[in-house]
This record gives C-alpha cells, sequence and structure tokens, in this order.
C-alpha cells in the first residue's frame, strides 16, 4: 500500500504535534507492515528537517504564509509543479490530509481523485478558530464552511482525534469519524526532584498558547519559592520576555530555545499549558509521562488524556484560574506519576498505529 501524506508544515518535529503524531504513524506503517510512505510538507520554517527524513521520503513545497499561520503554495515556482512529477511516479493508492485550515488539505484531496485514491482526513481541530484578531478568525470560518466543508464531505473516511472532537465534525458531515487517540513517544529519563519546585512550559510561543496568562499568574503568586522555564520559540518570543522584565521576573523565568525540549520535561515538577484551543496537546501527555503535575486549560479532548489527580484543568483565558490551578499543583506534588500506566495504556504507539492501518486498509 502507497500512502502519501500532507502535512501543512514543517516545523522542527520535536515542536509541532501534529508533525511529529504523522511522523510517529508513517514510522509504524513502514516498519510494521508492506507500506511505502511520503510526505509532503510546505517549506515554512523548515527548520531542522532530519527527522522527518528518518524513515520516509519528505518532500519540501515552496509556500508562504498568505496570512499568519495559513501556508499557501507558490504557484508561480517551477519546482512546485517538478513535484507533481513525483506524486505521479509513486502513485499513491491512499491519500492523508491533517487539519481542515488549509488551502493544501483540499489541493490533495482533488488530487486523490486524479489518482482515484482513498482519501483520509485526519482532523486535530477541536472547534472554530479562537484567540487570533478577528480578520484572520472571519477567514478562517469562511474557508470552513467552504473549502473546509468540501474536505470533509469528500474525504472517505474521518479521523479525529479524541471523543470532544466528534461533536465538532458533526457540523460538517454525517460520516461518523473513527477515533484514535495521539500516539506519543517519551523517552523515559529520571525525574528530577528539585528543592524548590520548578515550573515549565514547552511550545509555540504565539498568542493562542496564552503564555502571557502564566507569567501574569506566576506574577500573583511572587510571594512563594518557584522557578520557571518556558521553552519555544516564535512570534511571541520578545514581547514575552519584555513582559516578564516589566514584572521584575527575569530572575525566576528563563527561555530557551524548542531544541532543548527533551532535555527539560522531567525536570520540571509542574508542567502548564494555558491554551486557549487545541486538538489534544500532546505536551500534556509527556509531561504526565514525564510525571510531572500538569495544569491545563480545559479544552479540546484534554479532558479526556485522564481522571487522576496529577491532571488538572482550569477554563481558558483567566490568569486567576491558571494561578488557582498551580496553587492546587503545589499542594499535590505527592501525585506525581498517578497517570502513568492509564496515559502509557491509552496513548501507546503500536494500538493507534493499527488503528490507523485498519482505516488506511479498509
Amino acid at each position: 500500500m502507497k500512502i502519501l501524506h500532507y502535512l501543512p508544515y514543517s516545523y522542527h518535529i520535536h515542536t509541532g504535534g501534529l508533525e511529529k503524531i504523522a511522523q510517529t504513524v508513517a514510522d509504524g506503517l513502514t516498519q510494521n507492515h508492506a507500506v511505502e510512505t511520503m510526505i509532503f510538507a510546505s517549506d515554512i520554517r523548515r527548520g531542522s528537517g532530519e527527522d522527518l527524513e528518518k524513515y520516509t521520503d519528505t518532500i519540501f513545497v515552496p509556500s508562504f504564509d498568505l496570512v499568519y499561520n495559513f501556508p499557501f503554495p507558490k504557484f508561480w515556482k517551477k519546482s512546485y509543479w517538478q513535484h507533481f512529477q513525483q506524486i505521479k511516479a509513486f502513485h499513491p493508492e491512499v491519500v492523508v490530509t491533517h487539519t481542515r485550515f488549509f488551502l493544501q488539505s483540499f489541493i490533495w484531496g482533488l488530487i486523490a481523485k486524479k489518482y482515484k485514491a482513498k482519501r483520509v482526513h485526519v482532523e486535530h481541530g477541536s472547534g472554530f478558530l479562537t484567540g487570533y484578531p478577528r480578520y484572520i478568525r472571519f477567514f478562517a470560518w469562511l474557508f470552513d464552511w467552504t473549502l473546509g466543508l468540501w474536505i470533509f464531505r469528500q474525504s472517505d473516511e474521518v479521523v479525529t482525534i479524541s471523543q470532544m472532537h466528534q461533536q465538532f465534525i458533526s457540523k460538517f458531515t454525517s460520516k461518523k469519524p473513527h477515533v484514535i487517540y495521539n500516539p506519543v513517544e517519551y523517552q523515559s529519563q529520571k525525574k528530577i526532584k528539585n528543592q524548590t519546585p520548578h515550573i515549565g512550559f514547552i511550545g509555540r510561543l504565539v498568542p493562542l498558547k496564552g503564555v502571557d496568562l502564566l507569567i501574569r499568574a506566576l506574577d500573583e503568586l511572587k510571594g512563594l519559592e518557584w522557578s520557571c522555564t518556558i521553552v519555544g520559540e516564535w512570534s511571541e518570543w520578545e514581547k514575552l520576555k519584555n513582559l516578564v522584565s516589566e514584572l521584575w521576573l527575569a530572575d525566576r523565568i528563563s527561555f530557551v530555545g524548542a531544541d532543548d525540549r527533551d532535555h527539560r520535561l522531567h525536570k520540571f515538577d509542574v508542567f502548564i499549558n494555558p491554551s486557549y484551543q487545541e486538538g489534544l496537546p500532546t505536551t500534556v501527555v509527556e509531561a504526565l509521562l514525564a510525571q510531572s503535575i500538569v495544569v491545563a486549560t480545559e479544552v479540546g479532548g484534554t479532558r479526556e488524556i485522564s481522571d487522576q489527580k496529577d491532571l488538572i484543568l482550569v477554563q481558558p483565558g483567566e490568569v486567576e484560574g491558571i494561578k488557582a490551578g498551580i496553587l492546587q499543583a503545589l499542594e499535590v506534588l505527592d501525585q506525581s506519576g498517578a497517570s502513568l500506566e492509564l496515559v502509557q495504556e491509552r496513548f501507546g504507539v503500536e494500538e493507534a498505529v493499527e488503528k490507523y492501518f485498519r482505516v488506511l486498509s479498509k
């Protein structure tokens, strides 16, 4: 079976959850089944593409951001059209697209039709876009009810990453989606025991992630002992560092680049995910596997990750909620690891890969 994946971006594989999931599934299918996989991804913020290329043929498509975080193909580039010769030579039997927001998900649906390939769409979103300027939200809403609607209805199979997502997808299609939890690989490391509680965040530093709310919550907890490390990159880096300086927190909150993320999770006593919107946050799963206490906003499929005391849910967009969550986390540090076995079973790679194989070969 020949499978072609299209990814909207080609972030460093340890930064983007969607990209990491697609890579994990592609690797598992290639290693465990008679499957050939080719990955196409836009060349925006390519970063380090070595991981993407480890087990699969990866082709980077010339693209640019039409609006923020919305890749658009460079149709006028000769190299763009040359890629279609590679598709013709590969002749996919299955085309997999990820997330409805992107024009390329629509284009690759047309490519699937051209080659009479099965079309499988994996939806990582759980709702209409929030946390962005009004004009971007309007553009996304318009896209949802035009090309997004077509993407869902023209797919042979739809996969979603949590039970919560099913409700949203039902607005666009009567097809019952397959629920497959994100497979998460985490290299277990010895948990660091800190004398002073160490708080952490890992992710893209963009407005949607709500990192400014975390910083403001910590500002209200100056009277307690703690340190914090924010791991990530992107547009908000300087803005957030300036906020930390303005609040006189530079001696307690540090910033490091995304390349350092794998050396950080096991050092966090408390992990915070303050996002306004998520599909199913991979970093929350990884933090529970690293035996951190997690404070996360109740968005997307986060509630489905665990029902144990080491996952504390708060409402999005509220500094007071994040503050209360941190205080609660500091009181239950002895519950570290409570979700470990549950999360290992629920987000195991082997089970997810086999579920994807059944859907793709159906």
